[in-house]
């Protein structure tokens, strides 16, 4: 048993990679690879939507391309990332980017995987370009810290 796996996540999120070709412009006639701000492949945590049917820009923070160790956050197209899958969080510098960052104005976050993996299932499923349902239920708690509420799930910290 590893240090990791003994210590209890800061909090939940979605993982995904920046597309390694990505298409912009009018038409989609430019291509790149990855992203302006983003490496292809880098992995960037995808915070919870701001609103209950949103999901076509996202809130990312992930590190800079040009400055491997400095964590940035900002909004982009969903339609940039792929392989979305949930994982605990561990590392302060993904949270305190995402607060100092304008565009991060509701205290939410997701408690527990269970209410993070449907949204990663939508969101590759939209990428595969399969047809999707109902939006899933909005990330059910505010806050992350000890007056955050309880996880409704029974599975706080784990």
């Amino acid at each position: 048993m590893t240090e990791r796996d003994a210590a209890v996540p800061l909090e939940w999120g979605v993982v995904a990679n920046v597309a390694a070709t990505t298409t912009h412009g009018q038409g989609g006639e430019e291509v790149r690879s990855g992203l302006k701000h983003f490496a292809p492949g880098a992995r960037l945590w995808v915070s919870p939507p701001r609103y209950p049917d949103e999901d076509g820009d996202v809130h990312v923070v992930g590190l800079h391309r040009g400055s491997g160790r400095r964590h940035i956050s900002i909004v982009i197209r969903r339609r940039h990332l792929e392989n979305f899958r949930v994982r605990g969080l561990y590392n302060p510098a993904v949270p305190r980017a995402k607060w100092r960052s304008p565009f991060w104005t509701l205290d939410r976050v997701w408690c527990c995987p269970a209410p993070a993996r449907p949204w990663a299932e939508r969101w590759n499923a939209v990428a595969a370009g399969l047809p999707v349902g109902e939006y899933p239920a909005w990330p059910s708690r505010f806050g992350d810290g000890p007056s955050a509420e309880p996880c409704p799930h029974g599975a706080d910290g784990m």
